[in-house]
């Protein structure tokens, strides 16, 4: 367990799980929970025994958004400490190592929207809504991550109306990846994670890294870069194990 005073964190089966801790708030983004989940990332990094991440704020709120008293109090000091702490946190889950799965119980608002964005996959809840509710004031949201994931078309309606959506809705944009009655949104994600973490830390960080490095490519690059990946894998000791341990086990149903 964390000993951390806005987030919960702990580790199981190779899956590291972040639990956001700010119910009173509806777990809304401040400094000291932007700085806490960068710290734990970091800290899984390049640890052994995690090979995927939950990130969540449990089954009714994932997160609300920028903490409104934190917003309404903003200096130009303390706005410019919460826009490094966003941009480290945010950079952070961008180009992370490992997968990371974000766990969608309730609202995903704002900057909570984002860190669903950012991550890699997005387990929604039936309860689950989406939005980015600070362009109703003016705001700006990030738009790259987003239109990668649902397209330009739909990217455009949520960043230009700051609508909502339903988790029906996510689900067909393609917003979430795969639905989960609400209660079961966090054992959901948590087993898939334990599926990737199955696979091992190594393959799950290879894999990892293919995702981050590929799209950026032309498709023949792509092509060699991958062709590459696979010869420098195909040959290590563990793999070939792997692979003959498979073999006999299907030998022996026979």
């Amino acid at each position: 367990m964390s000993n951390f005073d806005s987030i919960k964190s702990e580790v199981e089966d190779g899956v590291g799980v972040i639990t956001f801790d700010r119910i009173d708030r509806r777990n809304a983004l401040s400094v000291e929970l932007m700085t806490d989940l960068s710290d734990q990332l970091d800290a899984w990094n390049h640890d052994d025994e995690v090979a995927a991440v939950v990130l969540t704020g449990g089954e009714d709120t994932f997160c609300a958004g920028l903490d409104l008293d934190l917003q309404s109090g903003f200096t130009e000091e303390t706005r410019a400490i919460y826009s490094e702490a966003c941009l480290r946190a945010y950079s952070t889950l961008l180009d992370y190592r490992k997968p990371t799965i974000a766990a969608i119980g309730g609202p995903a608002l704002g900057g909570g929207c984002d860190i669903a964005v950012f991550a890699d996959i997005r387990i929604g809840g039936d309860n689950a809504v989406f939005g980015y509710p600070q362009i109703k004031f003016g705001l700006t949201p990030y738009f790259s991550p987003l239109w990668r994931i649902v397209g330009l078309s739909q990217a455009k309606l949520l960043t230009f109306s700051g609508d909502q959506i339903d988790a029906d809705e996510a689900l067909r944009i393609g917003l979430i990846d795969r639905m989960a009655t609400q209660g079961k949104v966090v054992n959901s994600a948590t087993a898939l994670a334990a599926s990737i973490a199955e696979t091992t830390v190594t393959s799950a960080v290879n894999n990892k890294e293919i995702a981050r490095r590929s799209p950026a490519m032309d498709p023949i690059s792509a092509l060699s870069y991958e062709t590459l990946a696979y010869r420098e894998v195909i040959w290590h000791p563990d793999v070939i194990a792997r692979i003959e341990d498979a073999y006999n086990k299907i030998r022996k149903k026979k």
